[in-house]
């Protein structure tokens, strides 16, 4: 959902949003001014942008040990694919924990640890971008509540067991559906 052309829809149909922050991909400046504010367990950072919205910034020890166990594990995936040479130049993208990796020459790769370890600044930290005047609580618990949405979207029609239907009224679409 977090891309400009969607952003631009709902502001132009003026649809109040939250939506999950790429952290990383801000400027330089706000990414200085959320490492500076070396937030604790629980604490919640707030950033007015140009733009009318709020970059909204939340830590948990919780989530930066998951993360880092995250990243130590795709750091071991990569070790053992340079270990047993199935990793090639051509299968490198910037994909998940590939940007861990630096090409040295022209078959030379290996594992930019100086790039890992300054990643673990971000580990726990988590992002919001809204448009809304809620209170800053309750942009995250909202956002928290985004699975129920998510799971309604994944029930399909053979969640239902029922074929396709091609009926106008209500009664015959529930009489199909109730069978």
């Amino acid at each position: 959902m977090l891309s400009k052309d969607n952003i631009i829809i709902l502001e132009e149909k003026n649809y109040q949003y939250i939506i999950g922050a790429r952290l990383k991909n801000e400027s330089e400046k706000t990414k200085k001014q959320i490492q500076e504010a070396k937030l604790s367990d629980g604490d919640i950072l707030k950033i007015k942008r140009a733009d009318h919205t709020c970059l909204i910034i939340t830590y948990a020890s919780t989530r930066a040990a998951k993360d880092g166990h995250n990243r130590k594990r795709g750091l071991q995936r990569l070790e053992k694919q340079i270990k047993s040479g199935k990793l090639t130049k051509s299968s490198i993208n910037n994909k998940g924990y590939n940007k861990y990796l630096k090409l040295e020459g022209e078959i030379s790769i290996r594992i930019d640890y100086e790039k890992f370890n300054k990643d673990h600044v971000w580990d726990g930290l988590k992002g919001y971008i809204t448009n809304t005047k809620l209170a800053d609580k309750q942009v995250i618990d909202h956002y928290k509540n985004l699975w129920h949405i998510e799971k309604a979207f994944r029930m399909s029609k053979t969640d239902l067991r029922i074929r396709p239907i091609y009926h106008r009224l209500k009664h015959r679409i529930e009489a199909h559906i109730c069978r």
